[in-house]
């Protein structure tokens, strides 16, 4: 049987309206009375209808994520960063609604939905720079923040890890194995983090006193089949390159199969590093080797800024990169 407000009014012997305030917070019922009031309704086993308190407190108690179906969004990608998400939103008592979509939405439409539904703010995961929902979520004035997409305004933030970091690191492990002329099988040009991965590819090459030539760089889409098309173009191009980078793991193995159609051996002939450090690099063979992202990490830090955005009225959201 559902325990109600009432329930515990008559056994506390206060109101109804005393009991639901004590219970949502009201600074108006003295301490001794809501202790006394928690009490009952632990004993009794209250749980609070979601939806009716939101109605009272006007504070939205469920975020949404919306992701976009897209070729370069791999679902380990999406699951890992899901969980982190929701396990960080559980420990602040909110829930979470997941939006797939075959359709990019404009900002409005995204508010909009969510304001139909109670959702306070939203995680977008899947964009590119060029699309119009960047430039219009600033102005929207709802808590929204992006996965790796640059984007900052009173409600608006985003995360992602340091692409930057991870490419020199990359760089550096290619050069410690013996490497001086390094190629790199980037993503396309309207993915920030291909624009940020390939400054921290040149930034590599720069403290490692290497050349940086535009030929050493092929851009693919973070498809396995650009990655293998990719491999074999800088390999035809550039005949004097020892190592590969690759902007995803999933490039990275489609490097690994274009050069191994070319008769060329990884890792004897030509070495492969990858970035994101999905599960399927794991069972490759030969192993890749990969940068790191933390995308469980990600998610944790995106459900903190929405939350932050929520509850904080003056709080101005910053962007956060965990390190790769």
């Amino acid at each position: 049987m559902t325990v109600t407000i009432k329930d515990i009014a008559k056994k506390a012997g206060y109101s109804v309206t005393t009991v639901s305030r004590a219970l949502n917070g009201y600074d108006d019922v003295n301490v001794d009375t809501r202790e006394k009031i928690l009490a009952i309704a632990q004993e009794l086993g209250y749980y609070p209808n979601r939806i009716a308190q939101q109605l009272v407190t006007k504070k939205a108690n469920t975020f949404a994520v919306f992701t976009l179906d897209r070729q370069t969004f791999q679902n380990q990608f999406i699951t890992l960063l899901i969980s982190g998400l929701m396990d960080e939103l559980a420990l602040s008592d909110y829930n979470l609604l997941l939006f797939p979509s075959q359709r990019l939405m404009s900002a409005e439409e995204v508010a909009g939905m969510c304001r139909q539904r109670g959702v306070g703010g939203a995680v977008i995961m899947g964009l590119r720079m060029n699309d119009p929902v960047v430039s219009e979520l600033p102005r929207a004035n709802f808590p929204a923040v992006l996965v790796d997409i640059p984007v900052q305004g009173k409600k608006a933030g985003y995360v992602s890890s340091d692409n930057i970091a991870g490419a020199v690191e990359a760089v550096g492990y290619l050069r410690s194995l013996g490497h001086r002329e390094i190629g790199f099988v980037n993503g396309h040009r309207e993915a920030w983090v291909s624009r940020v991965r390939l400054a921290g590819f040149r930034k590599g090459l720069e403290e490692q006193g290497l050349p940086f030539s535009q030929d050493f760089v092929y851009e693919g889409d973070f498809s396995k089949e650009s990655g293998y098309a990719g491999a074999q173009a800088l390999m035809k191009s550039c005949p004097g390159l020892t190592a590969l980078f690759a902007a995803s793991d999933l490039m990275a193995v489609g490097a690994v199969e274009g050069l191994s159609a070319m008769g060329i051996r990884v890792p004897e002939d030509v070495s492969i590093i990858g970035f994101d450090d999905q599960e399927y690099a794991r069972h490759t063979r030969p192993a890749l080797t990969t940068v790191r992202q933390d995308m469980y990490g990600m998610g944790k830090q995106a459900a903190r800024l929405l939350i932050q955005m929520v509850e904080d009225e003056d709080y101005q959201p910053v962007h956060a990169d965990l390190k790769a």
